[in-house]
This record gives structure tokens, C-alpha cells and sequence, in this order.
């Protein structure tokens, strides 16, 4: 029972519409409105909390070296930045990038090129240790778009994440050899964790509950009872990932957790040293707030 399709119809029973689901894509009335619910929720929820089961580390793919040590790659970066980087297709929330991943070059995508020297520090004299076994050191980052560097010819825009006939999403950094650790686009519900398939059951629900209503006062009740349940169950995941994800010896304060509340604190909440009210110190990337139908937000 790992089909999306099992998790429509799930929400279907948690919405209270009466109707059997053959198919997601069976055409049907309930189908067109779970289709264009389901991906959408399931995108929003990912960015919600940060799922170990989403967890993915990932050596970016260089698109720029501001240096223009690096051949057969642009050097036009914006400022104050030095490398710029493709951001992962299936990459929906950044976590961070780690200065001292490791001192060794662990290799680039198939197709890319490779540094003159990918072991050497941008300035010398800064040192390169090698730090495995201890806790990862985050670097600043900004997610950006830019036109200087487009897809190549043939690529679908339509369906890649992070990529148009204008330009492409891009990350900027100062790391070299980049990798991303970052949450995942999860398909398939065998993956889930099982807070999360629960969530979504009650997110999804919540959406179509409305729509699917042939009696609008009993859906919009359904739909402000599958709203408070997705929000505890979000709460839920984010004391969670505080107690089994991150890890933390400073001491929480009052008044940097409600600076901090829904993401990282410093630059565009990309600069990972904090998180979400859960554990404003641990988050490394924090979390986004999840919009629903009603209006609000959690």
C-alpha cells in the first residue's frame, strides 16, 4: 500500500468524501483535484521540517569560477561571491554547505570538468584540515537565478526544477568542490517516514476537502479538522529532527528564536547556523512554513 495512489485515498477517507479511488489518474472528478493538490503539498511538507528520510548529501555541478582557474566554465560570478554552481534538480530545501567536507577532491559529476588543482585552498596559508569524524563547519551560500549560464539546448524547462529559457536557478558560495547537503524530492511513498506520510494524508486532505464537498459547511469543518492535525504532526517532526538530527551544546534564547522562527537566521536565511523555534541554535537551514487553505500558516 505505497502507491501514491494509496495516499489519495487516504485523504479521501481523512476529508470524508465517500468515493473509491481506482487510479490517480483515472480521470475522475476527485482524481483532477487530488492531482493538482498532491505535488504541490508534498513539495511544501518536504520544506516543512528537516526529514532525516529526506536527508541528501550531493557534489554540486560547477558552472562558474570567478577565479578563472577552472577551465571550460564561465567566471562571470556575482559579487562577493567565487564559485556558482547548478542547484540540484531534485533539491527542495538547501540545508548547507560544509567548509571541511573533506581535504581530497571526492570527484565531479560525469561530463563536468575538473580543477587545475583541487586540493589547494583559494588563499594560501588558511590550512585545509582534515576534520572527518567531527561536526561539519556550515559556509554562507545564496540561492540565486541567473541568464549568463542557460540550460542547454533540448532541456525540458517545463518540468526541471530550476531551469527556464531565462536563466537557472544557481547556488553561490565561496567553497570549492562544493557538495550540498540538502532535503530531497521523495517520490515514493515507500521512502517516507511514517510522520511524514501521515502529514501529508492530513495536508492533502485539508486541500481538497472543499472542493470535494457536496455539503460546503461539513467540508469546510473537515477542512480546519485535517489543518490542525497536519500542523501537530509538522510540530511533531520538527521536535523530532531537534532531538535525532542536530546537535547542539548552546543554550536557546528567548528572543533569537522568535527572530529566528521558520528558518535560519543571517542572510537570507541561507547563512546555516541556526533553525526553527523548535531548536533556533541546531537547524542548519531551519525550516519554511507550510501555507494552508484556510489562510494560515505554520
Amino acid at each position: 500500500m505505497n502507491l501514491p495512489t494509496d495516499v489519495c485515498q487516504q485523504a479521501l477517507d481523512a476529508s470524508g468524501v465517500d468515493y473509491l479511488l481506482g487510479d490517480i489518474e483515472d480521470g475522475s472528478r476527485p482524481a483532477q483535484v487530488l492531482l493538482r493538490a498532491y505535488q504541490q503539498c508534498m513539495m511544501q511538507l518536504l520544506r516543512g521540517a528537516n526529514w532525516d528520510f529526506a536527508r541528501k548529501t550531493s557534489q554540486l555541478t560547477l558552472l562558474a569560477d570567478a577565479t578563472g582557474n577552472t577551465q571550460n566554465v564561465g567566471t562571470v560570478v556575482p559579487v562577493p561571491w567565487v564559485y556558482e554552481y547548478q542547484y540540484p534538480e531534485d533539491c527542495m530545501k538547501a540545508r548547507f554547505i560544509p567548509w571541511n567536507y573533506s581535504v581530497q577532491n571526492p570527484g565531479l559529476p560525469p561530463g563536468n570538468i575538473t580543477p587545475a588543482n583541487p586540493s589547494s585552498p583559494i588563499v594560501t596559508g588558511l590550512g585545509n584540515p582534515q576534520l572527518t569524524g567531527n561536526r561539519l563547519r556550515p559556509a554562507r551560500f545564496v540561492i540565486a537565478m541567473d541568464s549568463n549560464y542557460p540550460p542547454p539546448a533540448g532541456s525540458v524547462t517545463w518540468e526541471v526544477q530550476g531551469v527556464s529559457p531565462a536563466g537557472r536557478t544557481v547556488i553561490l558560495t565561496n567553497v570549492q568542490n562544493a557538495v550540498l547537503i540538502y532535503t530531497a524530492l521523495m517520490l515514493y511513498p515507500s521512502t517516507w517516514d511514517p510522520l511524514f506520510r501521515a502529514a501529508l494524508v492530513s495536508y492533502l486532505a485539508s486541500e481538497i476537502a472543499l472542493p470535494l464537498s457536496t455539503d460546503k459547511k461539513l467540508g469546510l469543518t473537515m477542512r480546519a479538522q485535517n489543518i490542525a492535525i497536519a500542523k501537530a504532526k509538522i510540530e511533531q517532526a520538527r521536535i523530532r529532527d531537534g532531538n535525532e538530527g542536530t546537535y547542539s551544546s548552546n543554550l536557546a534564547v528567548d528572543w533569537m528564536a522568535a527572530r529566528w522562527t521558520g528558518g535560519a537566521g543571517g542572510w537570507g536565511n541561507n547563512f546555516i547556523d541556526g533553525g526553527g523555534p523548535a531548536n533556533p541554535w541546531g537547524g542548519w537551514g531551519g525550516w519554511d512554513s507550510c501555507g494552508f487553505a484556510d489562510g494560515s500558516a505554520y
